[in-house]
């Protein structure tokens, strides 16, 4: 018996046994060998190349994910089986071998498969070859999902870490935000393939989230979008959760209502993270969404985590940076008045005492609080300390013509340093323009903390009397501009100025823990320079 006999009888299903009493000379027991073949979790294929007819043995069908009979016997149907991502370099290896007459190797995904978990298979073979032509291919077929995973798992990892260690390296160098979070968005896409990244920055009263940046989102939405923290939102549910939130199918979701913007992207998966703050407020979420259905590798959340992590490490960093730039642009701005404030609360004191001992006495006590209300910021602005200690320390040069009226409480650290300074700016414009400026001028300040939809809220009004008319100024100094970056910017608060013929009213509204992302134009506004408040 030649060859090519031998490998024309065999039929792999079960139907297609040797009659008996039929020659088997290359399959002694037939029942013996498909046992033997379903044991080691082989599959044997047969593709006749004249009419591209594929047997296959028995247990082939469940190894592709079919039922019993679900295969009707043709090579596309072969093909069918197989995932269509790989599905064209499977068909060219064959395609090649047969061309060649020579052996192959692929590997492949198998295209049924449920629940998202992904099936590969090996199979490797040969052309055989009758009359100097090739006729049929015989293969075999085994399962290497559990190889292949633990490959894919390892590279991935390996990407995964060299990724994040440039993305730290980009961090420590890159002093534009912007263009890190760009950079972040980028690298989250390509490295976990994915169709879109999000970046999104909690805005002041926690009640919504713009979309600061992005990879995949539709071209105007960046820097636009918003979209809520309403309870059992999507958002809400992030924010408050300890751990990822993973989804795999947006449409079968029960855990919240879909946000619309993800419904026009046509999102299917997704995971998202809080980006951590401080004092247990989050900066914002990081979350990434796929146009497929798919099952997100515990590797692959991990890496998501740690991107987190690493902004809101950047995001902090540059808080701190601004804030010293802040800090020093604010002492050159101090130290350029100070002689001014000086001389101004010398001619004050001058006219209101009796003699040189009294005003030696006034002035130095007023010297002295002045003087701690400078170290107060350059050296005492990381503590928390009651609010009428900051009162006194900054207002203490003219403490014998303030009233106070509001409750005595502690104040976080970022207050304290905003606020001391918005106060500092606020009297040195009414000892120079304002109520302070004339000797039976006074100032009152009334204060409230409440909780509001913002959360803890502090709301400070700030009222000049017996002074001259307040005017509202043509051109915005260094001091009006730094009240609306240490409040507004810093501290997430609102400014409301009231010019009138009785003076200055200000009121200030501020967010006791809240604090935005640093920007260019913040970083840019922290470097205006004027002269004076008015």
């Amino acid at each position: 018996m030649d060859r090519s006999e031998v490998i024309k009888r065999p039929k792999f299903g079960s139907e297609h046994r040797p009659a008996q009493g039929q020659a088997t000379e290359s399959f002694p027991d037939f029942t013996t060998f498909r046992e033997a073949l379903e044991a080691a979790q082989l599959g044997v294929w047969s593709w006749d190349l004249a009419t591209n007819e594929v047997n296959w043995s028995s247990n082939l069908a469940a190894l592709h994910g079919l039922p019993l009979g679900g295969f009707d016997g043709s090579y596309a149907g072969f093909l069918n089986g197989i995932n269509e991502e790989d599905r064209a370099a499977v068909n060219a290896a064959l395609q090649e071998a047969v061309q060649k007459r020579s052996a192959f190797r692929a590997r492949y995904r198998v295209a049924h498969t449920a629940n998202f978990d992904e099936r590969w298979i090996a199979t490797s073979g040969t052309v055989f070859v009758e009359d100097g032509a090739a006729r049929r291919v015989i293969g075999l077929c085994y399962d290497v999902t559990e190889r292949a995973n633990l490959e894919i798992e390892l590279r991935s990892r390996v990407k995964q870490q060299e990724a994040l260690a440039q993305l730290a390296e980009r961090a420590l160098a890159e002093p534009d935000l912007e263009r890190l979070l760009n950079d972040a968005a980028s690298t989250i896409a390509l490295t976990l393939n994915v169709d879109l990244v999000k970046i999104l920055e909690l805005l002041p009263g926690d009640t919504e989230l713009l979309l600061r940046t992005g990879y995949g989102w539709k071209s105007d939405l960046a820097g636009s979008l918003l979209t809520t923290t309403a309870p059992n939102s999507f958002a809400r549910i992030t924010l408050d959760s300890a751990v990822p939130i993973i989804v795999d199918d947006f449409d079968a979701e029960t855990r919240f209502e879909v946000p619309s913007y993800l419904k026009d992207h046509n999102c299917k998966s997704g995971v998202t993270v809080s980006i951590a703050g401080r004092v247990g407020r989050a900066y914002g979420i990081l979350g990434v969404c796929t146009a497929k259905k798919r099952r997100f590798r515990p590797q692959d959340i991990s890496f998501l985590a740690a991107i987190g992590n690493l902004l809101a490490g950047a995001i902090q960093r540059r808080q701190l940076e601004q804030r010293h730039e802040l800090m020093i642009r604010d002492m050159r701005h101090r130290s350029g008045n100070l002689f001014s404030q000086l001389l101004a609360l010398f001619s004050q004191t001058a006219r209101t005492s009796k003699g040189i001992s009294d005003l030696t006495s006034k002035y130095q006590a007023r010297v002295l609080a002045m003087a701690n209300a400078q170290r107060l910021i350059t050296e005492g602005g990381w503590k928390s300390i009651p609010i009428m200690e900051l009162f006194y320390i900054v207002l203490g040069p003219y403490i014998d013509r303030v009233s106070f009226e509001g409750p005595n409480f502690d104040l976080e650290p970022d207050p304290v340093f905003h606020l001391s300074a918005a106060l500092h700016e606020l009297a040195a414009n009414a000892i120079k323009h304002g109520g302070l400026s004339r000797p039976k001028g006074q100032l009152e300040l009334r204060w409230s903390v409440s909780r509001a939809q913002r959360g803890m809220t502090l709301s400070l009004d700030w009222v000049e009397k017996n002074g001259p008319p307040a005017r509202r100024p043509r051109k915005l100094g260094f001091g009006m501009r730094l009240m609306d970056l240490v409040i507004r910017r810093q501290l997430n608060g609102e400014v409301a100025y009231s010019y009138s013929r009785k003076g200055l009213s200000v009121k200030l509204t501020v967010p006791l823990t809240h604090e935005r992302w640093p920007s260019r134009g913040a970083q840019a506004e922290s470097l205006i320079t004027s002269p004076a408040l008015r």
